[in-house]
């Protein structure tokens, strides 16, 4: 039987049934997920005056997070279908008849669950992290005079090219701070001095600091010296920026691989040990493979429909394996951020 590098007609009917079980079921994981947020937000949308253009609108932005989210449980439920299908429409049995086996199957039904994977990292590493940025500052500009988060919060740390900073406060969406405080290291990662001023204010200059004061510990042959000076006001150099900290103001925004990258590096500003950023940026690169391997674990409903009809625990023992894939994946990247286990190792591992 000769069907050719792509398979033939059966390698595209096999993949087309795949292709519409797995978007069928994203689609319908994703309205699922919609309506579930819905009922926790839309009460909150209608107070703020929004009416059901403000629903549509924060549906929209929420759309390709949890698009992402609906992927990989589509995946490995529509392999389930299909395969099951396949099984008890009797055309597993024609398949194997013509002298195909199980790996020639699963092998053109490959591209499907690349396919998709590309199309994840792309929603994933491009789109959702500027839907939900959006749907943030969408969200903090209708908020309620109640809610206004303009009043000082508490104290915040943030790692820069220039040292540690912290902040008691900020207003204006993170165009002013208050409180500022930088800690200095030298070449040898010693603590070397400090700057502190009382506000900050975001201009086209840049940082405009208030009431300055700097500390400089320096080293001589009688021991340590304390030099210590003041300023009414002066440009601060960092690479701090209102962005940045609007965006850790929301820690549980999806961040780029781009803007990983540019924290890991000291390029960009982060509150958190670089090893939550690596571990978060090693899964970025990994999740997509999450795809195709729903598509292996799925395999044992191929044997669902038997004579004796004892066929069904193949379901069960199918998608039992892809929720516990799911599950040490997610326990894996928590150990990973939280430094138990080294970056690399909890993105891979599972």
């Amino acid at each position: 039987m000769k069907l050719g590098f792509g398979g033939g007609p059966l390698a595209a009917y096999l993949r087309r049934m795949l292709l519409t079980q797995v978007l069928g079921m994203a689609v319908a994981l994703t309205a699922l997920l919609q309506v579930m947020e819905l009922l926790d937000v839309t009460t909150d949308i209608l107070k703020r005056k929004l009416g059901m253009a403000g629903v549509l609108h924060y549906m929209m932005l929420r759309l390709p997070s949890e698009l992402v989210l609906a992927l990989p449980l589509s995946m490995l439920v529509g392999t389930l279908f299909t395969f099951y299908t396949l099984a008890r429409n009797a055309e597993l049995t024609a398949i194997r008849a013509a002298g195909l086996r199980t790996r020639w199957v699963v092998a053109h039904l490959l591209p499907v669950a690349i396919g998709l994977s590309a199309l994840q990292f792309v929603v994933a590493d491009r789109i959702a992290p500027r839907t939900e940025a959006a749907l943030a500052a969408w969200w903090a500009s209708s908020a309620l005079p109640s809610e206004d988060d303009d009043e000082p919060a508490a104290i915040s740390w943030f790692r820069t090219q220039e040292g540690l900073v912290s902040v008691t406060g900020t207003a204006h969406r993170g165009r002013e701070l208050q409180g500022i405080t930088q800690y200095e290291r030298d070449a040898d990662g010693q603590y070397a001095g400090r700057l502190s001023a009382t506000r900050a204010v975001w201009s086209a200059q840049g940082w405009q600091l208030s009431d300055v004061v700097h500390l400089k510990l320096g080293h001589d042959q009688g021991g340590g010296t304390l030099q210590r000076s003041s300023a009414a006001s002066e440009i601060w150099q960092t690479n701090l920026r209102p962005d940045d900290i609007a965006r850790i103001a929301e820690p549980n925004l999806p961040l780029s691989s781009a803007a990983l990258l540019g924290v890991i590096t000291g390029k960009r500003v982060g509150d958190r040990p670089n090893r939550y950023y690596r571990t978060a940026l090693y899964r970025a690169y990994a999740a997509p493979v999450a795809l195709t391997i729903m598509v292996l674990l799925a395999l044992p409903a191929m044997r669902s429909v038997q004579r004796g009809g004892e066929g069904g625990g193949m379901l069960l023992l199918a998608l039992g394996a892809g929720l516990g894939f799911t599950l040490v994946t997610g326990l894996m990247a928590s150990l990973g951020q939280g430094g138990r286990l080294p970056p690399l190792v909890a993105a891979v591992t599972p």
